[in-house]
């Protein structure tokens, strides 16, 4: 960051060497004519090195563009690959996990009602005791 400093501060002195040189290197016309030559000159400078730097930014976004689409393409290919063999994994967790324990519990179910049938028990109503305060 210093380093920056330093060479930002050395190009500004250079500039104002060069603007206070020329307008008082030659004597003709006056010192207003002198200083609109020098913005004339300056501008088309400024102009010209934006134009370069814009280039080179457009040039380096579009290589950035480049670059992310030829990652970012495999990069989906693999995600829908993951994904789909996440599917599969999830139907096969359901056929071959979820069902026997599903059936089981059926199952279960079946066994406590058949006995409830048979030994004829009920289930108890429990009555609700209010708390008094």
């Amino acid at each position: 960051m210093k380093k920056w400093a330093i060479i930002g501060g050395v190009i500004a002195v250079v500039v104002l060497a060069l603007i206070i040189g020329l307008l008082y290197w030659g004597d003709e016309g006056p010192v207003t004519v002198r200083l609109r030559d020098i913005s004339i000159i300056f501008i088309t400078l400024f102009a010209v090195i934006s134009t370069l730097l814009f280039a080179a930014i457009l040039g380096a976004v579009l290589w950035l563009v480049f670059v992310i689409r030829d990652k970012v393409v495999p990069l989906l290919e693999t995600l829908t690959a993951t994904a789909s063999r996440l599917k599969g994994t999830t139907e096969f967790m359901t056929e071959q996990a979820v069902s026997p324990v599903i059936s089981m519990a059926s199952t279960f179910a079946k066994v406590r009602a058949a006995t409830r049938t048979v030994t004829g028990g009920k289930r108890r109503i429990v009555q609700r005791q209010r708390k008094e305060s």
